[in-house]
């Protein structure tokens, strides 16, 4: 099966190239931003080779007969060590385009983030701030879901599916645990998972980048 991966603009062990940088503040009240491109950009590395696992793993797990020794344990913690990276890029580009948005405005660095994760997106569809976010609201909350349900659900531990065709994520979510919330399960494709990924990621970093070139030369 041919792999998917992030388009973060390099292969996950290419050494960082200085060409994925562009100017955004270095002296913030919450550090410095450029630093967070950077820290971005390979956190979406490790996402890519947990990724590639995951199909590594799922194609040794549909063989039949008796599997490789762990291979289906593998490609399922492949999968939620892959959803946690990239929900938590989520919320860094959030949480940055939110504070820059602030500042553009403003001129002045907010005393809070007050968006700073995909619930602060999903539960304020109306705020004008977060109007670069409005057509990935689909993504965002299918993401939180999963990352949820992974952190939170007690029933997970019970799901022992694997994709036919292709890698899926399955989650059994239990709404805070109550057994009279019914479970729910569900499965999403993880190709089809990091395709809306890297749509929400790329309008990101054209934001920024058009953020750079709007205020770099009155800045620096």
């Amino acid at each position: 099966m041919k792999k998917f991966l992030i388009d973060n603009g390099k292969s996950p062990d290419e050494p960082y190239n200085a060409r994925l940088l562009f100017w955004l503040p270095s002296d913030s009240p919450y550090g410095n931003f450029q630093l967070k491109l950077m820290k971005l950009c390979q956190q979406l590395d490790e996402a890519n080779r947990r990724l590639s696992e995951s199909v590594i793993f799922w194609e040794q797990a549909r063989t039949e007969g008796v599997l490789p020794c762990n291979v289906y344990e593998r490609h399922i913690f492949a999968n939620e060590q892959a959803v946690y990276l990239i929900r938590r890029a989520v919320d860094e580009m959030i949480a940055l385009i939110w504070c820059l948005t602030k500042w553009e405005k403003e001129r002045v660095y907010p005393n809070k983030i007050e968006v700073d994760c995909i619930g602060g997106v999903v539960e304020n569809p109306h705020n004008n701030q977060l109007e670069l976010f409005r057509e990935h609201r689909g993504f965002l909350k299918t993401l939180n879901e999963i990352a949820n349900a992974f952190k939170h659900s007690f029933v997970q531990s019970d799901i022992t599916l694997v994709g036919k065709d292709e890698p899926c994520v399955y989650v059994l979510a239990l709404k805070y645990n109550k057994i009279k919330s019914d479970a729910k399960l569900d499965g999403v494709s993880l190709a089809r998972l990091v395709e809306e990924f890297n749509a929400f990621y790329k309008e990101g970093m054209d934001c920024l980048r058009a953020f750079s070139e709007r205020n770099r030369i009155t800045t620096t």
